[in-house]
């Protein structure tokens, strides 16, 4: 199950990886530093959201 787990994630990090380096040829500079801080603030939230 851990395996199963574990290849879910690595996947879902290429996609996404893969993803980010096609938007940043079809956006502009601004508006991905701008989706770049949302994700970063979010991720934030939701760490800080699971210690309470």
């Amino acid at each position: 199950m851990c395996r199963t787990n574990l290849r879910i994630f690595i996947g879902s990090c290429i996609v996404c990886f893969g993803a980010g380096i096609l938007l940043s040829f079809l956006l502009p500079g601004y508006f991905l530093a701008f989706i770049e801080a949302a994700v970063v603030i979010a991720a934030g939230v939701l760490l800080l959201g699971k210690r309470n």
